[in-house]
């Protein structure tokens, strides 16, 4: 259910000055009052949910506890004011403002702009909903881990986070979603004592949970365990804010994982915190609970093209009537001053909406950005560093330019220049030549503003690369077209086919085939260099991997690839992209789709192949010796796959050499041990939480 957003200082009952000291004592009030409500008949008033309620407050203590939070909450609730102000001296107000006292009171930043922006609620609200999960690639990552750890019965998984990052969204959808077979007792409260600990999980089970005795409340929860287990069950609980535990109640977790029959676990646990709940586990004193923690995972914040999708979709999700556009370069700047951090990204991007809903404006700019990060104070701007790396080297490569051409050459700067030696300076001195996105993410740079992005209708699907470097050749006789794509049914009609074009134009059509399958608009691929494949690496953030293969190892990478031809009676080498397999079948990429019995074209291919593949993680080549944390994530995903069993280690020793040779051995590729290109694609393909587009489906 969806949590209305209410003042925090209205929630704990305290006011605008309370010390840390007030605010936890009242924390601590509200939560008794909350965990035994039939003792208070006034917490539950009609407007809310004993639910609602738990939330509210959880939220406001977690906002008004941490010194950085609070003083960014309370410019923003200075900022409503005065937007609120502002819009009450409109002539003609925008959206009917709320004229009851009792509702404008807590939300009136909830219905400022919703009729102006046709939302059905607020799209970046700071209460987690499960409904505006956006599921990033280290989201799915976690989510994976997560799942895979429940259902092999593993006694203490881990997951850590940033503030802000989407911990507790991610749980709650978790929750929401696998509930068959499971039994959750979800605590969030931070403060507990080992005995109110034991009382919260077994009132979340719905067993007796008024006894101030321990072993009583063990005794009802080991009965409990033991009949689920004997029907299938599984019992789970998951501790949120972890970080905030006592040493002792941790113990006492520890002391729950003992419960446990001749041959399994009876209860598994979930620890969810900050990253400083590490620093806690590494106390002398939990060394055995830190033991016990068989999978651990980072949820990290988002890249850019990650926030862009993360904006996008919350504005989806929200119902927006009509289109609200924010720039490119408006959504570059917002990720600069939130460093990917979801929370952050609500409260900027909440802001730049009222901000622009007071200049009844529905699009959102950098200027607008900026504004929204003076009025929420406290932030700064983080450079983008590949940008600053070009403008550093700027100097020297122009420099070095000019002693490789003569300097005679440049005096004027104002061209011609020696032949062969073009230099772009547009491309070498524009403000940002090099999107800040996470290595692999699909962002060709255009300075020019992008599409606006719509709210109430999903993005299209790519259309077909629109051509651009070479006019598709006329249909030889005999070909046969089917919903746009070429029929052949022998090779000669290929060899025809692929004469009238030129290698350069071959070579570039395949490549526009090879970006449409990963999804890059026909737009964004007017920079693609007919020449050369270096392009698609150097825009697009893909890789190319060049090799000599089989057509039995094709099929193992199944990704789409770039096969070279050699034509007969010296009609020259061509190039056609192998986007997918239908059967005996071949849909080629060229000046057109093709299909074509593959056992046509094998005669034609030289066998050497570049596969266009994207490096999500920027790894790097790992053997034995290797040392960081890059051994720990192929671990873990090696053990999703059933490579690799035992405990995960920063270090590239003995056991994961084995794993990854099995691994190799059973996909049929060179099996030296090592983490190479070709095992790295291969994995991330394999992997259901990298989105990767194949030849076949599974």
């Amino acid at each position: 259910m969806k949590v209305q957003q209410s003042d925090h200082y209205q929630v704990l009952g305290v006011p605008r000055n309370a010390s840390q000291q007030q605010v936890e004592w009242a924390f601590k009030k509200k939560r008794a009052m909350l965990d035994k409500p039939a003792l208070n008949k006034k917490t539950t008033p009609s407007l809310t949910s004993l639910q609602e309620q738990i939330e509210q407050v959880k939220e406001a203590f977690d906002t008004l506890s941490d010194p950085k939070k609070r003083l960014a909450y309370n410019q923003w609730l200075e900022g409503e004011k005065k937007a609120g102000e502002e819009a009450a001296k409109t002539e003609t107000p925008l959206v009917d403002l709320p004229k009851n006292p009792r509702t404008q009171k807590g939300r009136k930043s909830q219905s400022v702009y919703l009729n102006f922006y046709g939302f059905i609620e607020k799209p970046f609200d700071l209460t987690p909903d499960p409904k505006y999960l956006y599921l990033s690639a280290k989201h799915k990552e976690v989510l994976a881990h997560l799942v895979f750890g429940l259902q092999e019965n593993n006694g203490f998984l881990k997951i850590v986070g940033e503030v802000g990052t989407g911990k507790t969204t991610i749980i709650r959808s978790f929750l929401r979603e696998l509930r068959e077979g499971f039994n959750f007792a979800y605590v969030f409260h931070p403060c507990l004592t080992s005995l109110e600990l034991l009382q919260s999980i077994n009132e979340e089970l719905g067993l007796p949970s008024n006894a101030e005795s321990k072993k009583e409340l063990i005794s009802h929860l080991r009965k409990f365990l033991v009949k689920e287990r004997s029907l299938g069950h599984r019992v789970v609980v998951i501790i949120d804010e972890a970080q905030n535990l006592d040493p002792g109640v941790l113990e006492e977790l520890r002391l729950l994982s003992n419960l446990e029959t001749e041959t399994e676990k009876l209860i598994q646990i979930v620890l969810i915190g900050q990253p400083e709940l590490e620093t806690v586990l590494a106390r002398n004193e939990l060394r055995q609970l830190k033991q016990r923690i068989t999978i651990q995972w980072e949820l990290l914040p988002l890249n850019l093209e990650e926030t862009r999708g993360y904006i996008q979709h919350r504005l989806n999700v929200a119902g927006g009537k009509g289109k609200i556009r924010f720039d490119r370069s408006a959504v570059d700047l917002l990720f600069r001053y939130t460093q990917g951090i979801p929370r952050m990204i609500n409260v900027m991007a909440d802001r730049a909406l009222l901000l622009a809903y007071t200049q009844n404006s529905k699009h959102i700019n950098t200027k607008i950005i900026r504004s929204a990060a003076r009025d929420i104070g406290g932030l700064e701007s983080h450079p983008n560093l590949k940008s600053v790396a070009w403008k550093v080297a700027l100097p020297g490569i122009l420099l070095a330019s000019m002693l490789y051409l003569g300097f005679d050459q440049w005096v004027d700067f104002g061209l011609p220049q020696k032949k062969g030696a073009v230099v772009d300076f547009n491309r070498l001195i524009e403000d940002d030549p090099i999107d800040l996105t996470a290595p692999g993410k699909l962002i060709p740079q255009d300075p020019a503003p992008v599409e606006a992005i719509e709210t109430n209708t999903a993005p299209p699907p790519p259309p077909a690369p629109e051509r651009v470097s070479a006019a598709a050749p006329e249909t030889p006789k005999g070909l046969v077209s089917e919903n746009g794509v070429l029929k052949i049914s022998n090779s000669g009609q290929l060899v025809n086919y692929l004469s009238t074009l030129s290698l350069a134009e071959s070579k570039s059509e395949a490549a526009r085939w090879a970006l449409d399958r990963w999804g890059v608009l026909p737009e964004n691929m007017r920079r693609l260099r007919a020449d050369s494949l270096d392009s698609i690496e150097l825009d697009y953030g893909l890789s190319i991997y060049e090799l000599n293969a089989s057509f039995r190892k094709l099929r193992t990478f199944n990704q789409p690839v770039l096969l070279e031809l050699t034509l007969p009676e010296a009609k020259g080498t061509k190039y056609v992209a192998l986007l997918s397999l239908e059967g005996d079948r071949a849909v080629l990429g060229s000046a057109d789709k093709l299909s074509i019995p593959f056992s046509l074209v094998e005669p034609l291919w030289s066998h050497r192949a570049h596969i266009v593949w994207r490096d999500f993680e920027s790894l790097p080549v790992m053997e034995k010796g290797f040392t960081g944390r890059e051994a720990v994530w192929l671990q873990k995903n090696l053990r999703l796959l059933g490579f690799f069993e035992g405990l995960e280690a920063p270090i590239y020793g003995p056991k994961t050499v084995r794993s990854v040779q099995a691994f190799q051995r059973h996909y049929g590729i060179a099996d030296h041990g090592r983490f190479d290109t070709e095992t790295r694609i291969l994995l991330y393909n394999l992997l259901s939480i990298y989105e990767t587009p194949r030849l076949e489906d599974a």
